[in-house]
């Protein structure tokens, strides 16, 4: 059964909520989705999450799918998503879906992944089963964000360096015009992925191999370190050209015992 509603976030913004619910679920999943993205995908006119959620639910998942603030069908501003505003909206959703805190899992993409390491470390009576992460933004300044060298740092690098990000509190970034903020920066020089590290046996990473958003080699280091499984494709960030392989991993490890 799909259904779908709002919950208001602390700023008493609407924050789209859209649940896939069998008759039996064995445990929950919850999706968190990237930057500048949302829970369909890339862009509101896509719907391939939404189909890995009606293939998850058939194999008795009940899967969470929603919109980060100024993202997808929730309300509120693009420049004011910082990585505290995005966990403390996760908390929300989390707290309103779940009853059993020790049987759910976890799929983050991209910008979503700091989003939940950062709500385990904060939860740390949450004990997940299993957690995938599509292209996961682990160290979001190094790899992406003031990363010179990503079709989506380059122009904040320019704006931090220059002070006008400073100066005007946030830079317009991408095709979208996806207004990145100030505060993103700040919260992002404390945050460490570390804490992912005691899940190392329950974590699955699926990578493109020509990714130009992230620079891949941190996530690489840090899967080697941890012992945690990583898996490349031959796609870009969105890992889109390969999703349907990408999918059958991905529905294959939640199922496996």
């Amino acid at each position: 059964m799909n259904k779908n509603k709002y919950l208001l976030n602390k700023n008493n913004e609407k924050i789209y909520v859209e649940t896939y619910t069998p008759d039996n679920a064995i445990q929950t999943i919850f999706f968190c989705h990237g930057i500048t993205g949302c829970r369909k995908g890339r862009t509101m006119n896509d719907s391939y999450f939404q189909d890995l959620a009606e293939r998850l639910m058939k194999n008795n998942f009940k899967v969470v799918l929603f919109d980060f603030s100024g993202h997808g069908e929730s309300e509120g501003n693009d420049y004011d998503v910082t990585l505290s505003k995005s966990v403390s909206e996760l908390k929300l959703v989390f707290d309103n879906e779940v009853l059993d805190k020790n049987n759910v899992s976890f799929l983050a993409f991209s910008y979503g992944a700091a989003v939940l390491c950062k709500f385990l470390s904060e939860n740390k009576d949450i004990n997940p089963n299993k957690i995938v992460m599509y292209s996961p933004c682990l160290y979001p300044l190094d790899s992406c964000f003031l990363n010179k060298d990503s079709i989506f740092g380059k122009d904040i690098v320019d704006a931090y360096n220059s002070r006008l990000l400073e100066k005007n509190g946030f830079v317009i970034v991408g095709a979208k015009n996806f207004k990145f903020g100030m505060g993103m920066i700040n919260e992002g020089r404390g945050f460490s992925p570390d804490y992912l590290k005691k899940y190392s046996d329950r974590m699955l990473v699926l990578s493109g191999r020509n990714d130009i958003i992230l620079d891949t080699k941190y996530n690489d280091e840090f899967c080697i370190k941890n012992n945690i499984k990583e898996v490349y494709f031959n796609a870009s960030h969105s890992l889109f050209e390969e999703i349907e392989d990408v999918f059958k991993d991905t529905i294959n490890y939640f199922i496996s015992k």
